[in-house]
């Protein structure tokens, strides 16, 4: 049976979209940050001839003016005949026009009690450690066992390689791996994988749906770390190169790096410090749990010691980093600059917006635009010409656009959020990001645009705007009942918590009870949320101090 290859004609409907090249543009330019923006008005101002920066006048607003555009659209006439139209020089209109259009399209206490609430939550025990010069000398002398030294500018994943290129090796180990079949070279290709498995506070991660690929490797030492990973095997069940591979990681400072929970990280840094107590090792390896409950009589009935032993044995965990990635985190730190600036005017609150000092000095280049008016220029210059300043002129509306579109944005926050402004950060209110857009008209997606990596100087600090947006806890079973915003209520937790007595800590179900009492209905379920993933504060039990 033959078969017919021939070509065919067919009719057929089909909707569709299509986003022009200037609207892609004011789309890309909306969502950069203002040091994004920076980078890129220099780069276009390299690739395009027809912008330059007016280094005479850098603070003067400078705006595509009526004299640095062609007198007529009839001096620029493409190949077709079509005229161009500067204030319409959108396909589909400007994008403050696009509402329509863009709709869909642009979304996307003392030493015996140690306070595991702060020590778990900041990352030590220490309220500088976090924040403290990694290379100055330490005041205690088993803490330089573990000093790494500060490479700003370069990841947690770069310094770990870096240590890896370091790493020799033993004769005993390339002899079990030779062993198994595997080569140095591969051996080091599995603490490379381990190392991207590493999470910024320095644990291997969990190996979860959320965090590790479940899908099969053509390794098969690969594929064995995640089920490790998993904790589909133990540890001591993975063959030699698996099991040797995370020992390597775990042996680069600071110790702690590569452990897969909180009790091993601890312990790998235990076994390391030199004459660390042989009873804080013991507890850590056998009564963990009753550690993390401040248990101390079970602990030291289990072990055999007094409670004021075990007491002085957990007060030297103080010299334990629960986060050790924390310590390699050197990367720069990124300059925050504030787009807008709240300002009060007679009693009113306002908005300004703060262009960049590049943005203002932009301008269209005079000598470049005068070939258009010359008579004797040929037809291959004025095209050049007319295609770069169409260029220019489209990339410095895409900035306009995106001023005043956070402009507007951010009006419409500030009328939603009064009583964040003149009350303070305790009193925002519960707001989505549909409520904005439906504010201002535009798409929800060109909203969260705005909103993600731009900043705002307030009374109370500088914030980034998404932050304004906060769930809330409705205080009744009716569509129509008041919602008292999350903020105000983890304030309110917070304050509670914070002057508790240390003693008799407050229970979830109290802290419920207090809330009620000030007029917010808050569930011991949705306390326990908060506490946990927005506070990071341990349960009362775990907070409760024993003297």
């Amino acid at each position: 049976m033959a078969l017919d290859l021939g070509m065919n004609l067919a009719q057929g409907q089909r909707l569709e979209q299509t986003l022009s090249p200037q609207l892609l543009q004011s789309i890309n330019i909306l969502q950069k940050t203002s040091l994004e923006i920076e980078t890129a008005i220099k780069e276009e101002v390299e690739s395009n001839p027809l912008l330059e920066l007016d280094d005479s006048v850098p603070e003067e607003e400078r705006e595509v003016r009526d004299d640095e555009l062609p007198e007529s659209g009839a001096e620029l006439v493409d190949d077709a005949g079509s005229d161009y139209d500067p204030d319409n020089s959108f396909d589909n209109g400007s994008l403050d026009d696009s509402a329509m259009m863009d709709r869909g399209m642009l979304d996307d206490p003392n030493a015996g009690d140690l306070n595991y609430e702060r020590y778990l939550g900041d990352g030590s025990s220490d309220e500088d450690a976090p924040f403290k010069d990694l290379n100055a000398a330490s005041k205690d002398a088993d803490e330089e066992w573990d000093r790494p030294i500060k490479d700003n500018g370069k990841s947690l994943q770069e310094q770990l390689r870096d240590q890896l290129m370091l790493w020799s090796g033993t004769r005993e180990l390339f002899g079990q791996l030779k062993e198994c079949g595997c080569t140095e070279k591969r051996f080091r290709a599995l603490v490379e994988y381990l190392i991207d498995s590493v999470s910024e506070e320095g644990f291997l991660l969990s190996g979860d749906a959320e965090h590790a690929p479940v899908s099969e490797s053509s390794d098969e030492y690969v594929n064995e770390i995640e089920k490790m990973l998993r904790r589909e095997i133990p540890l001591e069940e993975t063959s030699v190169p698996v099991r040797e591979a995370v020992h390597v990681l775990q042996g680069f400072n600071p110790r702690g790096i590569g452990a897969r929970d909180q009790r091993e990280c601890f312990l790998i840094q235990a076994y390391a410090i030199p004459k660390f107590p042989e009873l804080g090792i013991k507890i850590l390896e056998n009564c963990y749990e009753d550690l993390l409950a401040l248990r101390y009589a079970k602990i030291g009935k289990t072990l055999g010691a007094s409670t004021e032993d075990v007491q002085k044995a957990v007060a030297s965990f103080a010299k334990l980093n629960p986060h050790p990635g924390f310590q390699l985190s050197n990367a720069r730190v990124q300059t925050i600059a504030a787009d807008m600036k709240i300002v009060e005017k007679r009693g009113k609150f306002d908005v300004e917006v703060t262009r960049s000092s590049t943005q203002k000095r932009l301008r269209i280049n005079q000598t470049y635009k005068s070939i258009l008016d010359d008579k004797s220029a040929s037809k291959d210059a004025r095209d050049f010409v007319k295609t770069h300043l169409n260029k220019a002129v489209e990339f410095m509306k895409s900035l306009d656009n995106r001023y005043s579109t956070m402009e507007l944005v951010m009006r419409a926050i500030l009328k939603r959020q009064k009583e964040f402004f003149t009350q303070g950060p305790a009193f925002l209110k519960p707001m989505i990001l549909q409520d904005i857009a439906d504010d201002v008209k535009r798409d929800v997606s060109t909203v969260n645009r705005v909103t993600n990596g731009k900043y705002v100087d307030t009374p109370y600090g500088v914030y980034e705007l998404k932050r304004f947006f906060t769930s809330g806890v409705k205080q009744g079973a009716s569509p129509d009942a008041e919602e008292v915003g999350s903020a105000q209520i983890l304030d309110a937790m917070k304050k509670m918590i914070d002057e508790e007595d240390k003693k008799k800590p407050l229970s979830d179900q109290a802290i419920s009870d207090k809330l009620a009492e000030m007029g917010m209905k808050v569930a011991r379920r949705t306390v326990a949320k908060y506490r946990e993933n927005s506070l990071h504060i341990l349960t009362a039990s775990q907070r409760k101090q024993i003297k």
